[in-house]
């Protein structure tokens, strides 16, 4: 049998490796976190303790589940994208995994909650929150 991908333009599957993703069975046992509030604050420029810009804030979401909530803001910095946020709620030592279609980074949530990733790309992205008491929390996908 041929594979019909063969034939078809490279445009054509460029959504195919994000659909693929969300059928990830890996996190089954996972609790959702429902997206709550979504906002669009417009052209709002980011500063940093310093005054300095660091981006233009483009859009922030806020997800829940039970006693665990996650404030997440979306900056823009040329032509890749920054995540920023916090979690709130009874976890110790969380670790977050950033889920993007083909690839997972990991890092520590700090003591106060607060967690922030650059230099991504644009395109689908889903949060797994680990050391959640009872179970891990996951978002659905949602793009930066």
């Amino acid at each position: 049998m041929t594979d019909r991908s063969d034939r078809l333009p490279p445009w054509a599957l460029d959504g195919r490796s994000a659909a693929l993703a969300a059928f990830d069975r890996g996190d089954d046992g996972a609790a959702v976190a429902e997206l709550a509030a979504e906002t669009a604050p417009g052209a709002e420029a980011h500063r940093c303790a310093d005054g300095e810009a660091h981006g233009t804030v483009v859009s922030s979401l806020r997800f829940e589940h039970e006693g665990v909530t996650v404030y997440l803001q979306v900056q823009a910095r040329g032509r890749l994208r920054a995540v920023s946020g916090l979690a709130c709620g009874e976890y110790d030592h969380a670790v977050l995994n950033v889920r993007r279609p083909g690839s997972v980074r990991s890092l520590r949530v700090g003591e106060d909650g607060t967690f922030s990733l650059s230099d991504l790309p644009p395109g689908p992205i889903s949060l797994s929150l680990s050391g959640v008491a009872p179970t891990t929390v996951v978002t659905g996908w949602f793009t930066i």
